[in-house]
C-alpha cells in the first residue's frame, strides 16, 4: 500500500484509558481483520504479520501493563502468564518498539512548546502513512 496523508497531531484519551470496553475498542479499531497477518501471492506467500500492527499490539501490551501496575494487580497477573503482561513479552515489546522507531526513523520536525521547553507532539499538522490505506491492503 503506498499514499501518504497530512495529519493533525492532537492528545486523543480513549487510547490512553484504563482498559475498559471504550478503550479495548479503540484499540481493536485500528486492526483489520486478521488482526494484521497477511499473506500475499508474491511478497508474502507464507502468513506475514505487517510491522504496524505488532507494534500497535506491543505498545496496547504496554497500556495493559500500566494499568495493572498502577491498580496493584500486576504481580496477580503475571502469575496466571498472560501473555500481554508476561515479563518476557513486555521487554520484547519494549525493544520492538525501539527498533521499529529507529528504522522508520520519522524526520518530521516538531514545535517546541515555549513554557516547556519541549515538544508535546501536539498541535502541529505531519506527513504519515495511510493507516487507513494499509488496512484496506491487510483486508483484501
Amino acid at each position: 500500500p503506498e499514499g501518504n496523508i497530512q495529519v493533525f497531531m492532537e492528545y486523543n484519551s480513549t487510547f490512553t484509558l484504563h482498559p475498559s470496553p471504550e478503550s479495548n475498542a479503540a484499540w481493536e479499531s485500528l486492526f483489520p481483520t486478521g488482526k494484521g497477518f497477511v499473506k500475499h501471492s508474491t511478497i508474502a506467500p507464507e502468513t506475514s504479520g505487517l510491522v504496524v500492527y505488532h507494534g500497535l499490539h506491543c505498545l496496547n501490551a504496554l497500556r495493559e501493563v500500566y494499568y495493572a501496575a498502577v491498580d496493584g494487580r500486576l504481580s496477580h497477573m503475571t502469575e496466571e502468564h498472560d501473555h500481554q503482561t508476561d515479563p518476557h513479552h513486555v521487554r520484547h515489546c519494549f525493544d520492538y518498539l525501539r527498533q521499529s522507531l529507529m528504522c522508520s526513523a520519522d524526520t518530521n520536525l516538531e514545535p517546541v512548546t515555549k513554557d516547556l521547553k519541549g515538544v508535546t507532539g501536539w498541535g502541529f499538522t505531519r506527513t504519515c502513512r495511510d493507516l487507513d490505506s494499509v488496512k484496506r491492503w491487510a483486508e483484501e
